[in-house]
């Protein structure tokens, strides 16, 4: 997909229709989340009403190839020769065997893998197609075990300065204290670190949605993962010796992160969670 510096410098002629294979159908208007396509009796034009996102759903969308797209063209589509579903239960089943791994191996994940649950990660769903992730991958074990380090220091503190909810911190403080043990990042080999532009509001929530995918196709290349909440939380209330630790460069900020290795243990069955609750009105 073609890159830009900013949304805001999108302007019109982003739509070129080849009106010898459009059939009119409307497709690509009706799918466009910014109402910046609509259809007259020529074929799609652009609205004017609003700027293009360059989600791509209207070059994806149209069934005979006829629209192309500056900002997500044609060209860098790739046909869906089978478009059928996943089985129902297939899907299920995989959803439900992601697990959260906190016991890794210490070997390292070789680079080429890690790089494949990032790219993944860049296809799922942001706000308003925003994307704005960048990411830092820590392997040093010294700088691993430093950021465990620096978290703990931050919990305890915020244990003396009586801060409402952090009562559940004292346990893991303790485990740390007293056993040595990494009750942080888990002794995982790898710590990936989500950023984000320092002024980008959605770059947490972007971050969610990024981890959930890479956490998803990660057991099918035989990584665990697990999300780094405590690091995440401490990260992102600005506590400055994690980062200096860190060193990311200054218009940067800590959007997520995601702990990464080769599990230990294997899973033999399915865990159950709650009931459902829902209500219809």
């Amino acid at each position: 997909m073609a890159q830009i510096d900013a949304i805001s410098t999108r302007d019109k002629g982003f739509l070129k229709v080849d009106k010898g294979k459009c059939t009119n159908c409307g497709a690509c208007a009706e799918v466009c989340p910014a109402s910046a396509i609509g259809l007259t009796a020529d074929g799609p034009v652009e609205t004017g009403l609003r700027i293009c996102i360059a989600c791509g759903h209207c070059v994806a969308a149209c069934p005979v190839e006829a629209l192309d797209n500056l900002y997500a063209p044609l060209s860098g589509q790739v046909p869906l020769e089978d478009s059928r579903p996943l089985d129902p239960a297939a899907a299920v089943r995989f959803l439900r065997s992601r697990r959260s791994i906190r016991a890794y191996k210490k070997e390292q994940v070789p680079q080429e893998l890690l790089l494949q649950i990032l790219d993944i990660a860049r296809f799922a769903s942001t706000g308003g197609n925003s994307q704005g992730l960048s990411y830092l991958v820590i392997s040093d074990r010294k700088k691993l075990d430093a950021i465990s380090r620096a978290v703990i220091d931050w919990m305890e503190s915020l244990v003396a300065q009586g801060v409402e909810g952090s009562e559940y911190f004292v346990g893991i403080i303790r485990t740390a204290r007293e056993t040595g043990k990494d009750a942080i990042l888990r002794g995982a080999p790898h710590l990936i670190v989500a950023m984000c532009d320092e002024t980008f509001l959605r770059g947490p929530e972007n971050a969610h949605f990024a981890f959930a995918y890479a956490e998803l196709l990660a057991p099918t290349l035989g990584i665990g993962t697990c999300w780094a909440g405590l690091f995440q939380g401490c990260a992102i209330n600005g506590y400055a010796p994690l980062l200096d630790i860190l060193d990311i460069p200054p218009w940067k900020r800590v959007a997520g992160g995601l702990m990464a290795g080769f599990p230990i243990h294997k899973y033999y069955r399915l865990v159950g969670r709650n009931d459902l609750e829902v209500e219809w009105k």
